[in-house]
């Protein structure tokens, strides 16, 4: 069975295609305003590159976020669409998952970080068992400092986010701040294809019009939107 995923959620977007668990192609694409112009037709490229047909795809997983509120929208849309073409099943996974899938061994904690903007992160912490990293906290929201209440050990600190904040953990966590190399700190579609995987062989595949993106905050249209707005001026 041939597996489709892409990420959408950071700036470094993420496209690959496997069969079964064998990664055939595996691109990057480097920035979120060109999802709309590149996403397709990389998806397109993949086919083109190992020699494969849509038709032969049998499952795509697809990042929900959090993340860019755009690409999430367009990744999950461009997943939703193709699968409706192809009449296959499509799985979602969270970013912050996904991020701390590519520590499947680790004997440390692990801290997935997204920069959230607004001065705050979006974050969860996780410890691996049996080859898995299993979330051990709830998805945060939250300024960077305050993960001083959630660091207590040596900890693996992972994800886009440590671009921008990456030298303040240094400086908070000491010898607690486990910083892996760049190339570890991004979302890889091969993970998410592997995370995908389980899901469906546990039959966890939702329909597709539960399909959404997931947000820790409020998107800032519907912030600034006020309380009385409604249809026709009515309250």
């Amino acid at each position: 069975m041939l597996v489709l995923a892409f990420d959408t959620s950071t700036s470094r977007g993420s496209l690959a295609l496997l069969a079964d668990d064998r990664i055939l192609a595996e691109y990057t694409l480097e920035s979120p305003a060109s999802y709309l112009n590149r996403l397709l037709v990389g998806i397109e490229q993949l086919f083109t590159d190992t020699g494969r047909s849509r038709q032969e795809v049998g499952l795509i997983v697809v990042s929900a976020g959090p993340g860019n509120l755009t690409g999430l929208r367009l990744g999950l849309a461009t997943a939703k669409g193709l699968a409706l073409a192809l009449g296959c099943p499509v799985v979602a996974i969270n970013t912050l998952d996904a991020l701390a899938a590519n520590f499947p061994w680790s004997s440390l904690p692990i801290c997935a970080i997204l920069d959230a903007k607004k001065q705050e992160v979006y974050a969860a912490l996780y410890h691996c068992q049996h080859g898995a990293a299993v979330r051990q906290s709830e998805y945060l929201l939250l300024h960077p400092v305050a993960l001083t209440g959630y660091i207590q050990a040596a900890t693996i600190l992972t994800g886009p986010g440590l671009e921008r904040y990456g030298a303040m953990f240094q400086e908070l966590f000491g010898s607690k701040a486990v910083l892996p190399p760049p190339e570890l700190r991004l979302v890889r579609a091969s993970v998410l294809a592997r995370l995908g995987q389980i899901r469906l062989a546990a039959g966890q595949v939702p329909d597709l019009d539960r399909l959404t993106p997931f947000y820790l905050r409020p998107a800032d249209a519907e912030i600034k939107r006020p309380v009385d707005a409604g249809f026709g001026g009515q309250k």
